[in-house]
């Protein structure tokens, strides 16, 4: 056991037999790092104040040991762990179980900008045993490192090749320039509040390069007339068939060229083996047709999966619905949130492996039926929060790949929700992961939403209060960014349009709406 002297007692059978026992159940090797950070005005945090920074703000108290905070092995030899925090006397060590080093994987706020996934890695070398790690300064010198590389890329290895604006090249400029004035600092404050400052820049320069380049990939016309740009129509529209025209022609109006439908569960007739379940959803296609939108069919929202799901059955409630949709709706979404934690139920949801046969049944019956119809699966963007890596968007697709996922498949969604999973300058790196994990398919944001009601209970962006500018921002930032990624469709597809675009009430749409539509004018839409 690394680090401590054992004193053994006088010989004796039974306490040889103790001593081995314990050694063996030990770990075998073990690692902390000394962690030091400071809150926005420069001062220093305990263990309980830096895991308040990590947690969400609805988390009181939040749990050392169960934190958006994970080591990660450089070189891969092992998976991923969560690091545990403890304070002991005036430090705060973060302790992982295995003696090699490792970069870290974290959620942070961000000044002005929000939270985002980010990292600290040493220049690439990662943190051993006994070191010492000041998260601000580690923070900002490896996400400048990222976006510089995300730079270097765009201008050299994309299609269309990146060309920067005069706007980014002074941004970037900035975030140099606040980079070299933070390494001047010698003192602690004022250097801790100077890598505070430069990260801010990074994430400023990294959004506006990821907007811009979006722009323009929406804008080649190679590309663009291939590209989506939706809106989700839940199943509440069922309750408001009478405001069917105006959502329709609402949706056609934003730009909008698709539209997500999810089909209700319908407990009384969940596999739709009656002709009377299609009545209202046939009267949805054929308007959503009139106004020139292409479809894409949500078998099952994850939240509706029920504990009595098996692969039999939901192969045939995709059959019944495939069929009866044939050459009216030519893309399928077979499966939502495959990597949640939920589906199932959220007390005894389902195994990794069981969601795999259910939905592989579904996205195998499609192809059985008409090969040329599109089978989406969509994913949920989620590393850090992750409750553990079995559901981690890359800790799942390593597994499920292996299982055989993608067969079949030929676009992956991803489920973006950043008041429970941020992103921000994260959202290049898990894109990245689905591209690697899954190199023949196309990619897409599928999902997308912040704050289902009105009250922040997660991770702010902008603003802690401010959750009507962050839906603003939200929706103009990744709807534009999502078109600079590999392989991209764009996307969009805000979850919860008829709730905050296109409200029930005075058919009038609300200010997120008009951002929405304006964004899409940007990108050629209208």
């Amino acid at each position: 056991m690394a680090g401590h002297q054992v004193r053994l007692a006088p010989p004796g059978t039974a306490l040889k037999v103790l001593f081995l026992t314990l050694l063996l159940a030990a770990p075998a090797s073990a690692a902390s790092v000394k962690l030091f950070a400071f809150d926005a005005k420069g001062g220093a945090l305990d263990a309980q104040g830096l895991a308040r920074r990590l947690a969400r703000a609805d988390e009181k108290p939040p749990d050392l040991g169960k934190l958006p905070l994970w080591a990660v092995s450089v070189d891969g030899k092992t998976a991923p762990q969560r690091l545990r925090l403890s304070q002991q006397d005036k430090l705060v060590l973060g302790s992982w179980n295995t003696a090699e080093h490792v970069r870290l994987e974290l959620v942070w706020p961000v000044e002005e900008d929000g939270y985002n996934a980010v990292g600290a890695d040493k220049g690439g070398l990662g943190f051993g045993d006994g070191e010492l790690v000041f998260l601000d300064e580690e923070i900002a010198v490896t996400q400048y490192a990222r976006f510089k590389e995300s730079w270097k890329r765009r201008l050299s290895d994309w299609q269309p090749l990146y060309k920067p604006g005069k706007k980014a090249k002074e941004l970037a400029a900035a975030a140099a320039a606040a980079m070299a004035e933070a390494a001047s600092q010698k003192e602690t404050p004022a250097r801790v509040k100077a890598y505070q400052q430069s990260l801010q820049a990074t994430a400023l320069a990294w959004e506006k390069t990821l907007f811009e380049h979006g722009l323009q990939h929406a804008l080649d016309k190679r590309r663009g007339p291939g590209l989506r740009f939706g809106l989700t129509l839940d199943e509440s529209l069922l309750k408001r068939l009478d405001d069917l025209d105006w959502i329709a022609e609402a949706a056609r109006r934003s730009g909008a060229n698709w539209v997500r439908l999810v089909f209700r569960a319908n407990a009384a007739d969940f596999l739709y083996s009656s002709p009377r379940s299609f009545n209202e959803y046939d009267g949805v296609i054929e308007e959503l047709a009139r106004n020139k939108i292409k479809v894409m069919g949500c078998v099952l929202d994850a939240t509706q999966w029920p504990k009595t799901l098996t692969p039999t059955l939901y192969a045939e409630r995709v059959k019944n619905l495939v069929l009866h949709y044939r050459g009216k709706i030519a893309s399928w979404e077979v499966g939502t949130e495959l990597n949640g934690d939920w589906l199932g139920g959220a007390s005894t949801p389902f195994a990794p492996e069981q969601v795999s046969r259910i939905y592989a049944a579904g996205v195998d019956k499609v192809k059985e039926l008409d090969p040329a119809l599109e089978t989406v699966a969509t994913l949920y963007a989620w590393e850090e929060t992750a409750p553990d890596r079995e559901h981690a968007l890359s800790g799942w697709l390593a597994a499920a790949v292996k299982r055989g996922f993608g067969r079949g498949l030929d676009v992956v969604g991803l489920s973006i929700q950043p008041e429970d999973n941020p992103l921000g300058m994260g959202l290049e790196r898990a894109f990245d992961a689905a591209a690697e994990a899954l190199p023949r398919q196309k990619l897409l944001v599928s999902s997308l939403g912040y704050v289902e009601q009105e009250e922040l209970k997660g991770y702010w962006w902008l603003a802690p209060d401010d959750v009507d500018g962050a839906r603003k921002d939200i929706a103009l930032l990744y709807a534009t960014a999502s078109c600079a990624m590999p392989r991209s469709l764009c996307g969009g597809f805000w979850w919860q349009t008829l709730d905050q675009m296109l409200p029930p009430g005075r058919r009038k749409a609300t200010d997120l709406y008009k951002v929405w539509r304006h964004t899409l004018d940007q990108l050629g839409r209208r």
